[in-house]
């Protein structure tokens, strides 16, 4: 076991949790009344108006999955270039609950990205695929092409047979789109 990665989870809950009472509006029910908040001390219009783009893109491709039925979507702005999405959703056909917390970061260029990814630890993590996906996806939704560049990083930590111990971590490039994200199976 490895001190480092736990640490590094436990601050992030912790970020996550403190970000959630100071950000955080409502939760919503229900796939149609889903509602984005935003920080109280971050103004829409410093939003990078790509990464909204791309935010409202995810939203809508998570959900046109009609076997997801979303409990929780709300996106946090930390400041004008990075973002978190917290999402809980059942799949209705597993009637698997998880419950994810995205951070999204845009990069003024690819390299820029490509730097940041680089000198991030990734220890834990096995590069799971450089493949966008053939059709769909929010970032082909946005630009109209797959990214140029894309990295699928992922680290299953825990015994997926035990929900109280797995954790699904992810990091993703999208050209000049960093997505870190932690995933737990509640039920």
């Amino acid at each position: 076991m490895q001190l480092k990665p736990i640490t590094a989870i436990a601050v992030l809950l912790f970020v996550v949790a403190s970000l959630s009472v100071a950000g955080c509006t409502s939760n919503t029910t229900g796939n149609t009344n889903q509602t984005t908040s935003t920080s109280a001390t971050t103004s829409a219009a410093t939003h990078d108006a790509f990464l909204e783009k791309y935010l409202a893109a995810y939203k809508n491709s998570s959900f046109s999955d009609k076997n997801l039925n979303f409990t929780v979507w709300e996106v946090t702005w930390i400041n004008s270039t990075s973002a978190q999405v917290q999402e809980t959703s059942t799949n209705e056909t597993t009637n698997a609950t998880w419950s994810y917390v995205h951070t999204a970061l845009v990069f003024p260029t690819t390299q820029d990205a490509t730097n940041y990814l680089d000198a991030m630890n990734k220890t834990a993590y096995s590069l799971s695929s450089t493949v966008y996906p053939s059709s769909g996806g929010a970032y082909r939704n946005v630009t109209g092409h797959a990214p140029t560049i894309y990295k699928y990083y992922e680290w299953n930590e825990g015994n997926p047979l035990n929900i109280s111990e797995f954790r699904d971590h992810n990091i993703s490039q999208l050209d000049n789109i960093i997505i870190i994200e932690t995933g737990i199976h509640l039920h």
